[in-house]
C-alpha cells in the first residue's frame, strides 16, 4: 500500500473508498473481497478526545468525553453502540477494554464525572449491563485503576497508584503514608495489582519506582508487562515478565534492543510478541508495530542457545518502515494491537495517518494523532479500515469479541514462612561474572592489579576460585532501597542528576567464585553494587530488583543470560578442591551456598565490609582480612543509611580545609559553604555540575532532554547515572587516591598529594556518596532520619531555596542578552555565528532553562552576591590576569548602572537570601 492510498483512507471516508478504490486493496478470503473489511465477528473499541492520548510515561489521564463502542461486524458499514453512555453522560471517559476467554463479557477501565479515580467495570454482553468490578465505593476510589485483563484463575490483574503494600510499610516503618511519585517527580506511580472475583482483596504484586503498564498473560500463565526503567540515565520501557503473585520477575526484551518504549504487547499465537514502539515522548503514545521472538533472543542480537548467530528479533510488522524516534513519520504511526486467534494471520490495530504539526510545535515531528480502527494482515501487510475517527478524536484499544485460548494457570508459589513473617526474601546469585555480555564484567570494568580469567567468552570460575582474594575485583554487595518520594517533593531538592534517593541498606561478602546469597527486605525496590576492596562501586544491577516475602530469587548471574544454564554449576559447583570445604562435587552448591547452609547468620547483611578468610587451607595462609568501617570518621555518622550532602560530606570537606586551596577562582573547583542560586552549597554544584561543552566552532553544546532545552556541561569530577558510572569512574575519587581509575579526564600530575589526606572511614563515606547518586539530600523529609533510625513525620522537602525563574524571565534574561549576548551568545539575534564568542565559561543561548541555569551556576554566594561571578565580571575590566572587555577603558557596568543594580535586586531579594538570615 503507498502513502497516497494511506491518505485516500482519511479524507475521503468509507463510502468514497468503496465507490473509488475498490482495486486498492488485494482480496482477503477471511474477510470478503473487495477493498474494505467484511468482518464475520463484532468488536470493540474506545473513542475519546484525542487530548486523552499522551506519552508511555502518562499512566492515567482522564479527558471527560471518552466511551466504550461495540460493533456487530468487523467491517465499516456494521452497526455500532454506545454501551457506556447511559454511565458517562458524556462527562466520563473510558479505557484499555479487554475479552473474557469464552467471549461473553469486557472488561475496561471507566471514570465517571463524579468519581476521584479511575475504576474497573464488566461489561455482560448478554445482559448488556455494566458493574464495578470492587463494589465498597471507599476500596474502589483509593486509587486509579487502569489496563485491567483477565487472569485463568478468576482475579485480573491490573496497573494501579493505589500501591497497597507499599503504603503499608511505609505505616508499619513509622513513616508518613503517601503514593510516591515516579522518576521524574511528576505523576503518582502505576504498579501491578490482582483483584480476586468478589473484589474485595486487593495486593500489589510490584514494587518499580516509575511505572509498570499494559499487564496481559502469557500462554504459559505468566505476566508480560511493560516497565518503565529509569534509574540514572536509564529511561525506557523494555519489556518484562513474572509470575502472578510477583515472583521471579524479569527483562523480557528490549533493554539493549533498537526502540525506546514497548508498549502494549500482546503475544500471537505462534508465540512472537507484537508491540507498539516509540519514543518516550512526543508521539501520542504511537510508533512501529514490531513482532519480537522472545522465545529464542534475550535481545534483538542475542539468540539463546541452539538458535544460529546472525539473525534478529525485532521484526516490523508493516509494509512500510516506522522511525523508532519523534521526528516526522510519512507512513503514520500505530498503537494498540491485538492479534486475532482465528489462524488467519491478522491484527486489529489503530493506525493514524501522518497529520501536521499544531501551531508552534516542531515542523519536523508529526502533529496530535487521529487514530481509526484497521485489519492489518500480516502475510500480505495490507491494511484495511474499519472505523474512522472524527477531528479531536482518537480510536484505540481494538478487541475481537469472541472466544480465544485460555492461559495455563501458575499457582502462586509456597513461600517459606518464616521468611515471609520477617519481611524478607532471598537473593541467591550463582556468580556476579555470569554475563550476558562479557564486557559486563570484563577488561573495560578493570584497573591494575584485578583479574578475571576466561575460558573462551565465558568466565573461568574454577581459576576464578584460586585467585587470592587481593586479585579479585568483586569483593562485596552493597544494597540499598529506593526512597519513595512522596508529593511536594522538588527534583532540585534532591540533587543535579537524574539519580533517585536512596538508604544503604547493608553489605556482604561475595566469595571467590562470584556468588552471594543473603536476606533482603520484600517488596521495595532494590539495587544491587558489586563493590571492590575500596569499598567503590565496580558495577551496578541496572534496573530495580524485588523479592516477595519468603521468595527465594536465584539467579545465573549479575546480568545474567535467561536462557541456557549457570557456569557456575555442577561440575564447577562444589568443586571446592584444595579449599577447607573440599568434597561437595556432588552437591552442585555455590561457595555461598556452602558457607550459609553451614552458617546461617551469614545470610543477614552487616552495617560494614568485613572479609575474613574462610576458604584457604591453613597450610597456605589465609588471605589477608580486610575492614572498611566508618569507626574513623570524626564527622556525622549516617543513620539508616542516609547519606545527605551537608549533613554527611560536606564537613569531611571542610575538616580537612580543602575550600583553602579550592575557592573557584579562576573558574576551578571551589569547595567553600556558600549558598549557590540554586539554593545548595556552592561547593555540591562545583562537585557535580561541569562547565559548558563547546563544538570545534565554539557554539555551546544544546540537547533536548525531555522536550527542555539544556546546555550540555562536561568534565565535573563527580558524574553518576549509568551502570558504569561510579567512584572508580569518579575523578573526584581518582584524585583523592592519585591513582588512575576509569575516569575519562586524565590524571594530572599531583601539584599536591591528595592520597592519604582522607582516612580509610571517610573514603568510604565520600565513595559511598558517589556510588549512590551523589545526591544533595537522600531523606525527602525536612529533618531527616531521628536517633532511632526513622524518619521524624516533618515537612516534605519542596523546590530548594533558590533564586525565582519568574523574575529571571521577564527582567534578567532580557538585559543579559541585550548587555552580555554580542560575546556570550554563539549566535545573534539573525541565527548568524557570533565572531565575538570564543568559548565562555558563561554561555546564553536565549532558551529560558538553558540562560536561567547557566546564569545561576555563576551566582556562588547569594549572601555575598557582589563577590560572585555573575557580578564581579562586569565591573572590572581584569582579574586574576584575565582581561574583560572594556567600554572607553570603562567596565561593562558599574555598582551603580540600573541593570546591574536590576540583577542585584534578584539575588538579594529571592527565597535563597533567606538562608542568609
Amino acid at each position: 500500500m503507498t502513502i497516497t492510498n494511506y491518505r485516500f483512507l482519511i479524507i475521503f471516508g468509507f463510502m468514497v473508498l468503496a465507490a473509488l478504490l475498490p482495486g486498492c486493496f488485494s482480496g482477503d478470503s477471511s474477510s470478503g473481497n473487495g477493498g474494505l473489511v467484511r468482518g464475520d465477528f463484532s468488536i470493540a473499541y474506545v473513542k475519546r478526545s484525542v487530548n486523552a492520548v499522551g506519552n508511555p510515561t502518562d499512566g492515567a489521564i482522564f479527558v471527560a468525553g471518552g466511551d466504550l463502542y461495540i460493533r456487530d461486524l468487523s467491517s465499516p458499514g456494521s452497526v455500532e453502540e454506545n454501551v457506556t453512555s447511559q454511565y458517562t453522560n458524556g462527562q466520563g471517559d473510558v479505557s484499555d477494554p479487554e475479552v473474557s476467554y469464552d467471549g461473553s463479557k469486557i472488561l475496561f477501565s471507566m471514570r465517571l464525572s463524579r468519581d476521584d479515580s479511575w475504576n474497573i467495570w464488566e461489561y455482560s454482553l448478554q445482559s448488556k449491563t455494566a458493574r464495578r468490578w470492587v463494589e465498597d465505593d471507599e476500596l474502589a476510589n483509593a486509587g486509579d485503576d487502569v489496563d485491567p485483563y483477565y487472569m485463568p484463575d478468576g482475579r485480573i490483574v491490573f496497573t494501579s497508584n493505589r500501591q497497597e503494600k507499599s503504603r503499608q510499610l511505609l505505616a508499619a516503618e513509622g513513616k508518613e503514608v503517601f503514593r510516591y511519585l515516579d522518576e521524574y517527580e511528576r505523576e503518582e506511580t502505576m504498579v501491578l495489582h490482582v483483584v480476586n472475583q468478589q473484589g474485595d482483596d486487593i495486593r500489589q504484586i510490584s514494587f518499580n519506582q516509575s511505572h509498570d503498564r499494559n499487564p496481559v498473560v502469557l500462554s504459559g500463565g505468566e505476566l508480560m508487562f511493560s516497565r518503565w526503567e529509569h534509574a540514572g540515565d536509564r529511561n525506557q520501557f523494555p519489556l518484562f515478565f513474572s509470575n502472578p503473585d510477583g515472583t521471579s520477575m524479569f527483562v523480557l526484551y528490549g533493554r539493549f534492543s533498537p526502540g525506546n518504549s514497548f508498549l502494549h504487547p500482546r503475544e500471537m499465537p505462534d508465540g512472537r510478541v507484537i508491540s507498539s514502539l516509540m519514543p518516550l515522548l512526543g508521539t501520542g503514545e504511537g510508533g512501529a508495530l514490531v513482532l519480537v521472538d522472545v522465545k529464542n533472543y534475550s535481545e534483538n542480537d542475542l539468540p539463546g542457545p541452539g538458535v544460529p548467530a546472525g539473525g534478529q528479533a525485532q521484526v516490523q510488522a508493516t509494509l512500510e518502515e516506522i522511525p523508532l524516534g519523534r521526528e516526522h513519520s510519512e507512513f503514520g504511526r500505530y498503537t494498540t494491537p491485538y492479534p486475532l486467534h482465528d489462524g488467519s494471520n491478522r491484527v486489529l490495530v489503530s493506525w493514524s495517518a501522518s497529520q501536521e504539526p499544531a501551531e508552534g510545535e516542531p515542523e519536523d515531528e508529526d502533529g496530535p494523532p487521529r487514530y481509526g480502527v484497521y485489519m492489518l494482515n500480516l502475510d500480505d501487510k495490507s491494511l484495511r479500515p474499519i472505523v474512522l475517527a472524527n477531528e479531536g478524536q482518537v480510536i484505540t484499544d481494538p478487541i475481537a469479541i469472541m472466544a480465544h485460548p485460555e492461559p495455563n494457570i501458575v499457582a502462586d508459589k509456597a513461600f517459606d514462612q518464616d521468611l515471609a513473617d520477617e519481611g524478607m526474601g532471598v537473593l541467591n546469585v550463582r556468580s556476579i561474572y555470569d554475563t550476558d555480555v562479557l564486557e559486563m564484567m570484563g577488561d573495560r570494568m578493570l584497573i591494575d592489579g584485578e583479574t578475571i580469567p576466561t575460558l573462551g567468552d565465558v568466565v573461568d570460575i574454577l581459576s576464578m576460585k584460586q585467585l587470592p582474594a587481593a586479585s579479585r575485583p568483586g569483593r562485596f554487595m552493597r544494597f540499598t532501597r529506593a526512597v519513595p518520594t512522596p508529593p511536594g517533593t522538588d527534583r532540585e531538592s534532591v540533587g543535579s542528576n537524574n539519580m533517585e534517593m536512596q538508604e544503604i541498606l547493608g553489605y556482604g561478602e561475595v566469595q571467590p567464585d562470584g556468588s552471594f546469597r543473603f536476606k533482603v527486605p520484600a517488596d521495595m525496590s532494590l539495587g544491587l553494587v558489586v563493590v571492590d576492596a575500596k569499598g567503590r562501586a565496580l558495577q551496578s544491577h541496572p534496573n530495580w530488583v524485588q523479592v516477595r516475602p519468603g521468595e527465594t530469587r536465584t539467579c545465573n548471574g549479575c546480568h545474567s543470560p535467561r536462557r541456557g544454564s549457570a557456569i557456575n554449576t555442577t561440575p564447577i559447583a562444589g568443586n571446592h578442591a584444595g579449599t577447607k570445604f573440599e568434597g561437595l562435587e556432588e552437591s552442585g552448591e555455590t561457595m555461598a551456598e556452602t558457607r550459609t547452609r553451614l552458617d546461617p547468620s551469614l545470610l543477614d547483611l552487616r552495617q560494614d565490609m568485613e572479609f575474613v578468610d574462610a576458604w584457604t587451607l591453613d597450610a597456605d595462609g589465609p588471605d589477608e582480612s580486610l575492614s572498611i568501617t566508618y569507626s574513623g570518621l570524626t564527622t556525622a555518622v549516617p543513620v539508616q543509611g542516609i547519606i545527605n550532602y551537608q549533613q554527611h560530606i560536606q564537613p569531611i570537606w571542610s575538616k580537612h580545609g580543602c575550600m583553602n586551596c579550592h575557592s573557584g577562582q579562576d573558574n576551578s573547583l571551589d569547595m567553600r559553604t556558600n549558598i549557590s542560586g540554586t539554593g545548595r552549597m556552592v561547593s555540591y554544584e562545583s562537585l557535580t555540575l561541569g562547565p559548558a561543552e563547546l563544538d570545534d566552532e565554539g557554539n555551546p553544546v544544546i540537547e533536548i532532554v525531555d522536550g527542555e532545552v539544556e546546555i550540555v556541561r562536561a568534565d565535573a569530577v563527580v558524574e553518576v547515572g549509568s551502570a558504569v558510572q561510579s567512584s572508580r569512574s569518579s575523578h573526584l575519587i581518582e584524585k583523592l587516591y592519585e591513582t588512575e581509575l576509569r575516569a575519562e579526564q586524565s590524571l594530572p600530575a599531583a601539584t599536591v598529594n591528595h592520597a592519604g589526606m582522607l582516612n580509610q572511614s571517610e573514603m568510604r563515606l565520600v565513595q559511598e556518596w558517589v556510588d549512590i547518586g551523589a545526591q544533595y539530600h537522600n531523606t525527602p523529609y525536612i529533618s531527616g532520619a531521628g536517633a532511632d533510625g526513622f524518619y521524624a513525620l516533618d515537612e516534605v522537602r519542596g523546590p530548594p531555596a533558590g533564586l525565582d525563574e519568574d523574575v529571571f524571565e521577564s527582567s534578567v534574561q532580557p538585559v543579559l542578552l541585550s548587555r552580555c549576548g554580542s560575546c556570550h551568545s554563539a549566535r545573534g539575534a539573525d541565527g548568524e555565528l557570533n565572531p565575538e564568542f570564543s568559548g565562555r565559561r558563561f554561555v546564553l543561548t536565549g532558551s529560558l532553562e538553558g540562560d536561567f541555569n547557566n546564569t545561576i551556576s555563576m551566582i556562588s554566594d547569594v549572601c555575598n552576591p557582589e563577590t560572585s561571578a555573575l557580578l564581579i565580571r562586569p565591573v572590572v575590566t581584569a582579574r586574576n590576569g584575565v582581561i574583560h572587555p572594556a567600554v572607553d577603558g570603562a567596565p561593562v557596568m558599574s555598582t551603580s548602572d540600573e541593570d546591574y543594580q536590576l540583577i542585584l535586586n534578584w539575588i538579594n531579594q529571592s527565597d535563597a537570601a533567606d538562608n542568609c538570615h
